[in-house]
C-alpha cells in the first residue's frame, strides 16, 4: 500500500472518531403528580447551556379534565431554574421548580414547592411532594459531529483510490 493511501486511511480515521462537544440533554418527569389528581408525564430536551428546549413530549392528565392538556410550548426564558409548558392557547399550562437549576452536567434533581411555584393551572393543582418523590433525570446525549461524515468520506475515498491505483498497476503489467 502506497504512503499516500495510508495517510488518507489515518486521517480519515483521525477525523471520523470525533464528536461534538456539544451535548443535547434529555429530561424526563418521574412521579410528578398534582393534588387534583392530575399527573404530568413525558420527556423534554435541552440544550448543553439549558437554556432553550429542543423536543418534547409531555401529556398532563386525570380527572381534573380542565386542567389536563398536551403540551405544545415550552418556555425557554424560565430555564434552567423553572420548567413551564403549556397548551398551544395558553389556557392550560404548567410551572414546575427544580431545587436546584437544571445544570449541562444532567442528573436528577428533584421538584419543588417553592413560593407559588410548581402548579398545574387552570384548575390550579399543587405539585405533591410529601407523597411523591417528583423529580426530573437528564442525560447527556454527544451529536455526532460534521467532522464524522468527513472522515467517512475520507476513509471511502482513500480506500477507491488505493484500489483503482492497484487495478491500474495489475492491468499495466
Amino acid at each position: 500500500m502506497k504512503t499516500i493511501s495510508k495517510a488518507m486511511i489515518a486521517l480519515g480515521l483521525l477525523l471520523g472518531s470525533g464528536t461534538s462537544a456539544m451535548a443535547d440533554i434529555k429530561w424526563t418527569l418521574s412521579d410528578v403528580a398534582f393534588d387534583n389528581g392530575n399527573t404530568a408525564f413525558g420527556y423534554f430536551w435541552t440544550n448543553d447551556a439549558v437554556n432553550a428546549f429542543g423536543a418534547f413530549n409531555i401529556v398532563v392528565s386525570g380527572p381534573a379534565t380542565s386542567a389536563a392538556f398536551t403540551v405544545a410550548i415550552m418556555v425557554d426564558a424560565y430555564l434552567p431554574a423553572e420548567i413551564g409548558a403549556a397548551n398551544s392557547g395558553w389556557s392550560e399550562y404548567f410551572l414546575l421548580v427544580p431545587a436546584s437549576p437544571l445544570t449541562s452536567a444532567g442528573g436528577t434533581v428533584h421538584l419543588v414547592n417553592q413560593g407559588w411555584g410548581s402548579v398545574d393551572c387552570t384548575g390550579c393543582g399543587t405539585l405533591l411532594v410529601h407523597t411523591h418523590t417528583p423529580e426530573v433525570t437528564g442525560g447527556l446525549f454527544a451529536e455526532p459531529s460534521a467532522i464524522n461524515i468527513l472522515g467517512a468520506f475520507g476513509i471511502i475515498l482513500g480506500t477507491t483510490t488505493f484500489r483503482r491505483r492497484k487495478r491500474a498497476t495489475i492491468s499495466a503489467s
